[in-house]
């Protein structure tokens, strides 16, 4: 494709783009940078990193993503689990060099992602399954909660578990702060309130649907600011020992590169490696749904582009790793935002943010951004979903709980690794051995069932064994010992079909199974036959000689086979002789 043609197919969106579709993208805008101001402070600090670090990772960022991405809707930025994921990485390094280690993560995930999205491995996302996705999420969501609380308290917690933080808070619970816990709880309450309440009074009171929603949605910003009026007024940082931001440096984000060791550069690379996974999927699932919604898609690999240079950018410009946010992105798209260009305005506004509204930020409650961060993550909690999957599918069950307690457990680093690594071998397992049933007919029909779970007719001379599943190197020999059990049972059988609906291939090794079955029964005398071959298979099978040696015939439909293969019935043994006599 030409450079042209490039530009053509990524910028598409301006095509007809008119006065109106910006007027929305603004309006879009101004709402998403509202909800996000707070949000990358409140993430930085849950990142345990300076708040200004939140607002570099909100700016330059999203240009690279909006310029590079495939999203309409998508709005990347610091998200609450990529924060804590960064937060675990850089805490037990020395506190002098976690600034410049973070955006040294980011620049490295960043890199993982451009290298995956050039050698266009979008299609790993199908590696990480959904259920393993939910419980990640929602054990990332309750170990944020756990972690926040400290703030809540105005305790000093180290501990990066969710056991070791329950313990710390416990042991230390005497020394609460009650102002901080006063601050936060008051705060809490008020965001679940505008959240739950607000829209309902304001459409009681005549305001649009639509409208109340959006006013909700922004009323967050209006508590942050009247608290940090109350924090000003009162001075409750000095006089009533209340924790709060501080100063926060104005301008725009410095451009450098994260000047830090080789050896530390090659300790980031595992946490890396697991932020980009979360990320992508995070960021991809989120894109997927929204585009779903307006009869869109999104390109998986320039998804692994976007974010990669996004996240790249913030390595350089004195962020750390962000990913797609899910309730800034859901808010862009029920704003009206049509474009990529919400993200462009959302970092003008971000950048005007940093050079003029810093000093208002002094006197801000850190319980009150914890509050934030915590009614945030009540959203991300669904031990619904995880209930669900264990209803459905004790293997999937299995993954899913697996996943959720190993981020209690082991962190949020090593959570989503163990959740993936238990899908896969599960699955792995399960197609060892792959259901391979005998099969009768239902009386009067062409209908064919497994024979121990329906009333079907038998034959003891012909049976029929159906395959359920691919046939490939590691269930070849699953086939022959199976196969060799049939005989054993059914020593009357002279013939033998393989009914294959669910064998969508057949591999080298299989097929050298398929032959070697072939000649024990021929042995035997008891002929193979195959029934209902997928005609891509039986393509494949055409390249080998394994028609010419096959003993029986191959068959259109099991019902061909059945009526081509039965015994005629003995006929003697009726009569319609009616005896008078």
């Amino acid at each position: 494709m030409s450079i042209k043609a490039a530009f053509k197919t990524q910028y598409k969106w301006l095509n007809g783009y008119s006065g109106k579709i910006f007027a929305d993208d603004l309006l879009a805008a101004i709402v998403v940078t509202i909800l996000l101001v707070p949000q990358c402070l409140a993430y930085a600090l849950l990142a345990g990193l300076p708040p200004q670090v939140g607002i570099y990772a909100s700016i330059f960022p999203l240009v690279a993503y909006a310029l590079l991405g495939s999203s309409n809707y998508l709005n990347v930025g610091p998200t609450a689990v990529i924060s804590l994921m960064t937060a675990a990485c850089i805490a037990t390094l020395p506190e002098g060099t976690r600034i410049v280690s973070a955006g040294a993560l980011a620049l490295i995930t960043g890199g993982m992602l451009i290298i995956a999205g050039f050698l266009k491995a979008g299609f790993l996302m199908n590696f990480v399954s959904r259920p393993v996705v939910s419980a990640y999420i929602t054990g990332a969501a309750l170990l944020i909660i756990f972690s926040q609380a400290k703030h809540l308290l105005g305790l000093d917690v180290e501990a990066h578990t969710a056991f070791g933080m329950i313990s710390s808070l416990i042991s230390q619970l005497p020394n609460s702060n009650a102002l901080a816990l006063m601050t936060g709880g008051l705060a809490i309450a008020l965001f679940i309130s505008v959240r739950s309440f607000l829209p309902l009074l304001l459409v009681k009171s005549g305001v649009r649907a639509k409208t109340a929603k959006m006013i909700a949605r922004m009323a967050p910003i209006l508590i942050i600011a009247a608290f940090v009026l109350i924090s000003e007024f009162f001075d409750l940082g000095r006089s009533g020992g209340l924790s709060i931001v501080g100063d926060v440096p104005a301008g725009l984000p410095p451009l450098s590169f994260p000047n830090i060791s080789i050896a530390s550069y090659e300790g980031l690379i595992i946490p890396a490696a697991v932020i980009a996974i979360v990320a992508f999927v995070d960021s991809t699932s989120t894109a997927q749904e929204l585009a779903a919604r307006r009869r869109g898609r999104v390109d998986t690999n320039k998804e692994l582009l976007g974010l990669g240079a996004s996240n790249a950018v913030a390595g350089l410009t004195g962020g750390y790793p962000i990913n797609g946010s899910m309730s800034r992105s859901a808010v862009n798209f029920s704003a009206g935002g049509k474009t990529p260009l919400v993200g462009l305005l959302v970092a003008a506004f971000m950048a005007l943010t940093a050079l003029l509204l810093t000093p208002v930020l002094y006197s801000l409650p850190l319980s009150v951004l914890s509050a934030l961060i915590i009614v945030a993550c009540f959203n991300l909690l669904d031990f619904g979903s995880i209930w669900r999957t264990w209803a459905y599918s004790r293997e999937n069950g299995l993954t899913a709980l697996a996943t959720f307690f190993a981020v209690l457990i082991l962190g949020v680093q090593w959570g989503v690794l163990a959740g993936v690594v238990l899908a896969m071998t599960l699955h792995i397992r399960s197609s060892l051995t792959p259901r391979m049933p005998l099969v009768g007919r239902f009386p009067g029909t062409e209908h064919y069932r497994d024979a121990e779970k329906f009333m079907v007719e038998t034959d003891e001379i012909v049976k029929t064994l159906r395959i359920d599943e691919a046939l490939y190197y590691a269930n070849a020999r699953f086939l022959e010992d199976r196969v060799a059990t049939i005989v054993s049972e059914y020593p009357k059988m002279t013939d033998l079909i393989l009914m294959c609906t669910g064998v969508s291939r057949i591999d080298a090794s299989a097929l050298s199974s398929l032959t070697e079955i072939n000649r024990r029964l021929k042995r035997l005398d008891i002929q193979l036959h195959l029934s209902e071959i997928q005609s891509t298979v039986r393509e494949r099978l055409y390249r080998s000689n394994f028609f010419d040696i096959l003993s029986g015939k191959v068959y259109l439909s099991q019902h061909d086979a059945m009526m081509d293969l039965q015994p005629e019935p003995d006929w003697a043994q009726f009569s319609d002789h009616i005896d008078i006599h």
